[in-house]
């Protein structure tokens, strides 16, 4: 086990010491989750899942409409979201 050291500022911010961030993988914006327990405090990176990462690029032979696209997802979510709750009713 290794003990690296770090500091806080007046506005609480703590600086991680660039050994700790190289081995977390993080970079600047990362956000962390502070896990607390009795005992212990915990903290780690929260890895952003991004669609690029996923799949890849994705590129487009036509124009995309956003509009259309965000009304199809809203349909499809409420639709979803009506046969939950059908579903509890029935129960």
């Amino acid at each position: 086990m290794e003990l690296i050291s770090g500091k806080m500022t007046s506005k609480g911010q703590i600086t991680i010491p660039k050994e700790i961030r190289d081995k977390l993988n993080v970079n600047e914006g990362d956000q962390f989750r502070f896990l607390i327990s009795e005992d212990n405090i915990k903290i780690e990176p929260i890895k952003k899942k991004l669609l690029s990462n996923a799949i890849g690029r994705i590129t487009a032979t036509e124009p995309i409409d956003l509009q259309k696209m965000r009304g199809i997802v809203q349909e499809k979510i409420a639709k979803e979201l009506f046969s939950e709750e059908m579903d509890e009713q029935d129960d």
